[in-house]
C-alpha cells in the first residue's frame, strides 16, 4: 500500500449557529492506494491537525483518467483528471487532532499512479480493508493463547470424526478424486468412481472426509485410509492462494468460485482442520503426518491468518467483520450468486472470529477479534426480541429476550438486507420471492455462541 500526504494552511469560517470568526490552521490530506491489474481503491484521510474543521473539500489530481466505479463517505464530482470530494452532513465536522476518511474505487488502462491530494477548503469515515496488516505470525511465544473450551469453531470438527458409520469408509474413499479432493453433498450410499474432477471445500467437503478417514485409520490402522488423508492434505495445501486464502473449488472453476470463500464456513473449516492436525489432536494423533508435514500446515495457517486480517472490513473507520467471499489479491468483498451480494456476513464471520481465537493473541489478532466481537455485540447489528423461524412464512418473528442477526449487512450502513435472483437488494423479507424466502437462510441467532465464548475468556 502506498501513501502520499499534502499539507495545506488555510482560513476557515467556523459555524456556531451563524457566522463566527475565521481562524488560520494547518490541515492535511493523505492517500493510501491498493492497486491491482486494471483496478484500484483509494482511502483518503483528511486530518484536522491542530484546530477543528467545519466542512471540507478535497481535490484529487490524477495522472490518468480516474474511471471511478464506486465511492463512499463523500460527495464525488469528476472533471477530466481531477476528482473533487466534498463532506457529507454527518462527517463534515472534524475535532482538533482527529481525522475522517473517504474512499474511491476505479479502473485504469496502462499504468496507475496514486493521485496528489489538496484540501480546497475547510474528511469522511474510511471503509475498506487494512491490506497493510501482516500480523498473522503465530510463532510469537509471548502472545496469550486462549482456552478453547466453548469456542464454536470446534463443534463441526468434533462431529466430522463420526460423520458416517465406519462401514462406509470404502465408499467415501472411492469418491476421492485423483488430485486428492472430494465432491460435495454426497450421501455415500453407493460406490463412486473418483477420477479427475474438481474437488471442493464448499459445504464441508474434503475437510469432512479427511477428518472422518483419519478417525477410521486411527481406529483400524488400515494404511489405505492414512494414504487418502495424506493425499487430501497435499491437495488442501496446494489449493491455498499465495495471498493466504482458499478458493471454493480446486482446480479453479472460474467465476465467483475462485474468490476466497468464507461462505458456508469453507475457509474456517480448512483452517480449523489444519489447526488440529498441526497439533496432533485426535484423530490426527497417529503416524498419519510427519513433523515436516505439520510445519507446512503451520505455515499455511500463518498465511491464512494474514489473509483474514487483511480482508476484515473497515466501516466508518472501525474494523468490523467479513463478507462471505473476498478477492484473492485485492481482499475486497465480492458477490457470488445473484442473491449473494457484497455484504458483511452475520453468519460466516462467527467461525472466522472463532478461528482467530485459536491463534496466539498478538496485538493485530486481538485487535481484529475484539473489533469483530464489538460488531456482533452492538445493538445496531442485532435485532432485539426477535428470532428467525423457518417454519413460518414471515421468518422474522417477535420473541422476547431473543436476538437475531441478519445473514447480510450493507457494507457502509450496516443495515440488514435480503436479495433475490434478480440481483437486487431488499430491506423487507416479504418483498423477495417465496422461492428465495423459503430456500435460503436470511437470519439466525448467529452471534450468541461467539459472544458467550468471548465472555468466557474475558473478551467481553
Amino acid at each position: 500500500m502506498k501513501k502520499t500526504r499534502n499539507t495545506l494552511a488555510f482560513a476557515v469560517a467556523l459555524c456556531c449557529g451563524s457566522l463566527a470568526s475565521a481562524s488560520s490552521m494547518a490541515a492535511s490530506c493523505s492517500v493510501s492506494s491498493n492497486v491491482w491489474s486494471n483496478g484500484y481503491t483509494l482511502t483518503v484521510t483528511v486530518d484536522s491537525e491542530t484546530a477543528a474543521v467545519d466542512s471540507w473539500q478535497a481535490q484529487l489530481k490524477f495522472a490518468q483518467t480516474p474511471d471511478i466505479t464506486n465511492s463512499w463517505n463523500a460527495e464525488i464530482q469528476s472533471s477530466g483528471k481531477t476528482v473533487t470530494a466534498s463532506s457529507l452532513d454527518w462527517n463534515s465536522h472534524i475535532e482538533a487532532g482527529n481525522n475522517v476518511t473517504f474512499g474511491l474505487q476505479g479502473s485504469y488502462d496502462g499504468s496507475f499512479t496514486a493521485p496528489d491530494c489538496v484540501l480546497a477548503s475547510s474528511g469522511s469515515s474510511s471503509s475498506g480493508n487494512d491490506t497493510g496488516n501482516t500480523g498473522g505470525d503465530s510463532s510469537d511465544s509471548s502472545a496469550t493463547v486462549l482456552s478453547q473450551d466453548g469456542n464454536p469453531v470446534h463443534q463441526r470438527y468434533k462431529s466430522q470424526r463420526t460423520e458416517w458409520s465406519q462401514s462406509k469408509a470404502d465408499i467415501v474413499l472411492s469418491y476421492q478424486y485423483d488430485n486428492g479432493g472430494w465432491p460435495k453433498n454426497q450421501k455415500y450410499d453407493s460406490k463412486g468412481s473418483g477420477g479427475s474432477g474438481k474437488g471442493t471445500f464448499d459445504n464441508g467437503a474434503t475437510t469432512t472426509e479427511m477428518i472422518y478417514l483419519a478417525q477410521v485409520y486411527r481406529d483400524g490402522k488400515n494404511t489405505k485410509y492414512r494414504d487418502a488423508v495424506r493425499k487430501g492434505m497435499d491437495y488442501t495445501l496446494e489449493a491455498q492462494y499465495s495471498s493466504g486464502g482458499w478458493p471454493q473449488f480446486y482446480p479453479l472453476k472460474g467465476g465467483y468460485h475462485d474468490h476466497v470463500t468464507y461462505n458456508d464456513n469453507a475457509m474456517s473449516s480448512v483452517l480449523t482442520m489444519l489447526y488440529h492436525a498441526s497439533r496432533k489432536d485426535a484423530p490426527f494423533d497417529t503416524d498419519i503426518f510427519s513433523d515436516s508435514d505439520r510445519e507446512k500446515m503451520k505455515k499455511a495457517i500463518t498465511k491464512g491468518v494474514e489473509y483474514i486480517l487483511k480482508s476484515q472490513w473497515k466501516q466508518n473507520g472501525q474494523l468490523t467483520v467479513w463478507c462471505a467471499q473476498h478477492g484473492k489479491d485485492d481482499y475486497q468483498p465480492k458477490k457470488a450468486r445473484a442473491y449473494e451480494l457484497k455484504s458483511l456476513s452475520g453468519s460466516e464471520s462467527v467461525e472466522v472470529l472463532g478461528f482467530l481465537m485459536t491463534q496466539p493473541q498478538t496485538d493485530e489478532v486481538k485487535k481484529a477479534v475484539k473489533a469483530g466481537l464489538a460488531w456482533f455485540s452492538s445493538p445496531n447489528t442485532y435485532l432485539a426480541d426477535h428470532t428467525y423461524d423457518k417454519s413460518v412464512e414471515e421468518k422474522i418473528v417477535y420473541k422476547k429476550g431473543s436476538r437475531m442477526w441478519y445473514r447480510f449487512y450493507d457494507l457502509d450502513t450496516n443495515k440488514g438486507f435480503f436479495s433475490d435472483r434478480d440481483g437486487k437488494k431488499y430491506y423487507d423479507l416479504m418483498d423477495i420471492s417465496s422461492e428465495r424466502r423459503n430456500g435460503y437462510s436470511w437470519g439466525g441467532s448467529y452471534g450468541e455462541k461467539i459472544i458467550s465464548y468471548a465472555k468466557k475468556v474475558g473478551y467481553l
